[in-house]
C-alpha cells in the first residue's frame, strides 16, 4: 500500500490573490474554482484566507488545471496552471474594474475643481447637514454617497486617499476635523 501511495504522488497549487488596484488582497471572500480543463464543471472550490492565500491539495502531478475567479468589481479571470511533483506556486493579480472612480479620475477631478469624497451608505443615504454643506463650499469639494450600490471598494479607496493627500497639501490637516465621519478610508 505504501508503494502505491508513492506511485500516485499528490501535488498541490498554492498562491496568493492580490488586486492590481492596491496590490493587496481584495476586500471580502474570494472563491476560486479549479478543474482539469477537460470538464465544464467545477472539480473543487477554494477560498482565500485573510491574507489572500489559497490552496488546492490532492491534485494529480504534472497535469494542467484551470483556475477561475469571479469576484464583484473585477473581470472574470481564468488561468492555466500545471502541477509539478510537489507544490506549484501560482500567485494571481486580479484586474479591477474602476470605471469613473480611480486614481486617474481623482487627479482629473481635482484639477477641474470637481473632486468628491465618496461615501457608501445603506438603502437610504444620509443627507448633508448644514455643516456638511459649508464644508463643501469652503473646500470646493462634494460628498457623494453611493448608497448600497457602490463600485469596487478599492477604487473608492485609491480615489479618496488621493483626494485626502491633495487636500492636506492645499489646506493642511485642519479640514480633517470638520469632514463627515462616514467618508470612506479616512483615518
Amino acid at each position: 500500500m505504501l508503494a502505491c501511495g508513492i506511485c500516485f504522488g499528490q501535488s498541490e497549487i498554492i498562491g496568493t490573490v492580490k488586486s492590481d488596484i492596491t496590490n493587496q488582497k481584495p476586500n471580502g471572500n474570494i472563491y476560486l474554482e479549479i478543474n482539469d480543463g477537460k470538464k465544464s464543471h467545477v472539480d473543487r472550490i477554494s477560498i482565500t484566507d485573510s491574507l489572500g492565500v489559497y490552496q488546492f491539495k490532492d491534485l494529480v502531478p504534472n497535469k494542467d488545471y484551470k483556475i477561475k475567479i469571479r469576484i464583484m468589481g473585477y473581470d472574470e479571470q481564468e488561468f492555466q496552471v500545471k502541477t509539478n511533483d510537489s507544490v506549484a506556486k501560482f500567485d494571481i493579480l486580479l484586474k479591477g474594474i474602476c470605471g469613473f472612480v480611480s486614481l486617474e479620475t481623482a487627479e482629473k477631478d481635482w484639477k477641474k475643481k470637481k473632486a468628491k469624497l465618496y461615501l457608501v451608505g445603506g438603502i437610504a443615504p444620509i443627507g448633508n447637514r448644514k455643516a456638511d454643506s459649508r464644508f463643501e463650499k469652503k473646500y470646493k469639494i462634494r460628498y457623494y454617497d453611493f448608497g448600497d450600490t457602490a463600485p469596487n471598494m478599492e477604487c473608492i479607496q485609491v480615489y479618496n486617499e488621493r483626494i485626502f493627500e491633495l487636500m492636506d497639501k492645499k489646506y493642511g490637516t485642519e479640514w480633517r476635523k470638520k469632514v463627515r465621519s462616514d467618508v470612506e478610508y479616512l483615518e
